[in-house]
């Protein structure tokens, strides 16, 4: 069994509520998740997962006053979020949208992997993302990147595809459908989910983004300043940290996300906690029973997490950036689907803490 170094706030929590219940970390990687699972914490909500980055000349901007251009900002939350994750056995693979160079953008060596499709390992996926370029090697190419991800699914269970991109793209003669309809191409034909890193700035890029994250219900769109903030949430739909740090399960009636008044109390503790501990927040999961379909279920758990999420907001002003939610259907039951009992406490959006910067 491995030591866990741990900061203040988590040896405050382990006080609190227990040992095992809150993410130990080293000091070096203050707010991130320990990449071990020792202990049986943590659950493979995915099967596979594609990381897709975006080398392009639009993002060799500066960002913000870190001191860093967009595009190695980029490297970072990859490296940082490499960190953080367990390894529970997942498919992976590393590619850019297209490397550029001498290579024609309907060349198979545009999209030549930096870590080729194989199980994951955590130690030679990060020397791979070591190799990733930090100066720009081309135009934004979101739809070769999209075209050239058609080929290597079809994988077994479901595929989280994460894909870095300011909604620019450029097209070439004879390079069709447009990346929207790519994206919709590919999750029509596969089990798959985009998680999209979004620098987009132009209304333009904005919409795009928006328009491929909509392609399907398990999709999303979420902003590259959170994913810097906080790396660990770039991930974080591939896994369920299944500890607890003393806040219970919400649940919710069949086919509903209203919270119900015997919940608020509890609800109300945690963002008092949140309000007294500004460096915490809380990663809010929601989860269905098994009645109805996949798509219906996925959707009505977002909007429970979702609901959970915009109490607290409104009732104590916490920023929705302390807030990650995530959304699994009728995935990881907690009890049987067989039953009305188990049904009950099927449907639910869990809650855990982590320490934040």
């Amino acid at each position: 069994m491995k030591m866990y170094l741990i900061s203040p706030l988590l040896f405050f929590l382990v006080l609190l509520f227990g040992a095992g219940q809150v993410c130990g970390a080293d000091p070096s990687m203050a707010g991130k998740l320990v990449a071990i699972d020792e202990g049986g914490r943590y659950q493979m909500m995915a099967d596979n997962f594609f990381i897709i980055y975006d080398p392009s000349n639009n993002m060799a901007v500066p960002y913000k006053d870190t001191g860093l251009t967009r595009l190695e900002a980029e490297k970072q939350i990859i490296q940082q979020s490499n960190a953080s994750l367990p390894g529970l056995g997942w498919q992976a693979g590393l590619y850019p949208h297209w490397k550029g160079g001498l290579w024609l953008p309907a060349s198979p060596m545009a999209f030549k992997p930096y870590y080729e499709l194989k199980r994951y390992d955590q130690t030679a996926y990060a020397q791979a993302i070591e190799q990733l370029p930090v100066r720009p090697t081309g135009p934004p190419m979101i739809q070769r990147g999209l075209m050239k991800l058609e080929h290597m699914l079809g994988l077994p269970g479901r595929t989280e595809v994460f894909i870095f991109s300011d909604g620019q793209h450029s097209t070439f003669e004879g390079l069709e459908p447009e990346p929207l309809e790519q994206a919709r191409l590919v999750a029509d034909k596969f089990d798959v989910c985009f998680t999209i890193v979004s620098s987009a700035t132009t209304p333009e890029g904005i919409k795009l983004l928006d328009a491929i994250a909509s392609v399907n219900t398990c999709s999303q769109v979420i902003d590259f300043d959170t994913v810097f903030e906080k790396p660990e949430h770039l991930f974080g739909k591939l896994y369920m940290d299944t500890g607890r740090a003393g806040f219970n399960n919400v649940l919710f009636d069949f086919d509903k996300f209203t919270i119900k008044p015997e919940f608020k109390p509890d609800l109300d503790k945690l963002g008092q906690f949140l309000l007294d501990h500004p460096k915490a927040y809380a990663v809010l999961s929601g989860f269905t029973d098994s009645t109805g379909t996949k798509e219906y279920n996925v959707k009505l758990s977002k909007k429970r997490a979702d609901s959970v999420r915009n109490y607290l907001s409104r009732q104590f002003k916490i920023n929705e950036e302390r807030m990650l939610s995530y959304w699994y259907g009728f995935a990881d039951p907690v009890a049987s689907n067989d039953t009305e009992e188990g049904r009950a406490l099927n449907r639910r959006v869990t809650i855990v803490i982590r320490s934040g910067k």
